[in-house]
């Protein structure tokens, strides 16, 4: 079975519509994405932000065989655009990421 999670880390103010302009660069530079998450061997990746308060959020979800080998593979940097994503965070990022907690995960097997 696969594990997933749920994260979350504050977006410094002013940011947001820099982070997501990098994420539509990342949706035309889909080959070399793909390519990091076969090598992390991460199933699904997928971004979303949310606003509350004067306050934005990016929330990002997780599916691999391994999160923690995956943590550790996309960690080295093997490829230019895991730099310059990693690089992107920092510079909009503020604080420590959050984990939310987990309480259901279920698979349609019949589609993997």
């Amino acid at each position: 079975m696969s594990e997933v999670k749920l994260v979350r880390a504050r977006i410094e103010d002013g940011k947001t519509d820099r982070l997501r302009s990098w994420f539509k660069e990342l949706e035309e530079r889909e080959s070399e994405v793909i390519e990091t998450l076969q090598h992390e061997r991460v199933y699904t990746e997928t971004a979303f932000t949310l606003s509350s308060d004067d306050t934005a959020y990016l929330y990002v979800y997780m599916e691999a065989e391994n999160l923690e080998k995956a943590v550790e593979a996309g960690d080295k940097e093997e490829y230019k655009i895991d730099e310059e994503h990693h690089e992107m965070l920092r510079d909009s990022l503020t604080g420590d990421w959050e984990t939310l907690e987990t309480i259901g995960h279920f698979t349609n097997p019949s589609l993997r």
